[in-house]
């Protein structure tokens, strides 16, 4: 029975590694993100977002939900809408 508990107990540090954390963003780096653009200005339509992002610095790329932008104007977007980003 030894095994099973100390498999268990593997399996809880697996799901605690995984688990999702918010994204840490650090001062003075650009940043390629991964928006969830429903919750970047709730109520607007997607391509009024868009265009809202593009005011604010953003750079589109060819993915629509992907955008290239320094931390600063990142950290000005709702958390929950920033569901990955990558430093460039």
């Amino acid at each position: 029975m030894k095994g099973f508990s100390m498999l268990g107990s593997f399996a809880r540090l697996i799901a605690i590694m995984l688990r999702e954390r918010p994204v840490q963003l650090k001062p003075g780096v650009r940043y390629r993100a991964t928006l969830d653009l429903s919750k970047v200005r709730p109520g607007l339509a997607e391509p009024d977002v868009k265009n809202w992002l593009m005011t604010m610095s953003f750079t589109p790329t060819s993915k629509g939900d992907v955008w290239k932008a320094d931390e600063r104007f990142l950290s000005r977007l709702p958390a929950a809408s920033i569901l990955k980003a990558e430093k460039l």
